[in-house]
């Protein structure tokens, strides 16, 4: 599992062994690989042995699922008989650091869970990595003509004063920070 890590010529060699392992407790490690996969060729590798391990369907269809790291996610959480192997919380907590440190410390050996680890994945955005709307502009609502009658938006009022946040503005700040009315708030979706 160590070699696999550096995604450099070790990678490959670590890849068929587990594959070849037999234990299906390597499917979570192949996985969480495969979130983190840089070429084609490694994504191929993932799959080959995720493949025999999990010895599912081999037609041209499914071949094309098994290179999908988000098939293999749900695939995982529809057999919870697969446990992962004795050490996967602390490597887990490794390839996490590798993204994040302070990411990867929150996964160490002997961790306490409620929730299978196999089924905690990285969301693809550093910390900090998703900007806040911070004050945003205002336009009166007769001025705003980029917005469809049907778009969804998030409303406020405080004090009498009203505002409106369109969903779509939202979405890729997940957060915005206003003051409005003279009230200060946050709105987090």
């Amino acid at each position: 599992m160590e070699s696999a890590l550096g995604f450099g010529s070790g990678f490959f060699q670590a890849v068929e062994e587990m594959g070849e392992s037999g234990n299906p407790g390597f499917i979570p490690v192949l996985v969480d690989l495969m979130r983190f996969r840089y070429s084609r060729r490694q994504t191929e590798a993932l799959a080959a042995s995720l493949v025999k391990l999990a010895h599912v369907q081999e037609s041209t269809e499914a071949l094309l699922q098994h290179r999908n790291w988000d098939w293999w996610v749900i695939w995982l959480g529809e057999n919870p008989q697969i446990k992962a192997v004795d050490g996967y919380d602390s490597w887990k907590g490794r390839l996490f650091g590798l993204t994040d440190e302070e990411m990867g410390e929150l996964l160490y050996r002997g961790i306490p869970s409620h929730i299978r680890l196999e089924e905690v994945v990285w969301g693809g955005v550093p910390k900090d990595g998703i900007p806040d709307l911070e004050d945003p502009p205002v336009i009166p609502a007769s001025e705003a003509d980029y917005l469809n009658p049907r778009d969804r938006v998030f409303g406020v009022s405080f004090n009498g004063e009203h505002r409106a946040y369109p969903l779509r503005i939202l979405n890729p700040h997940e957060m915005a920070n206003d003051v409005v009315g003279g009230v200060p708030f946050a709105l987090a979706y």
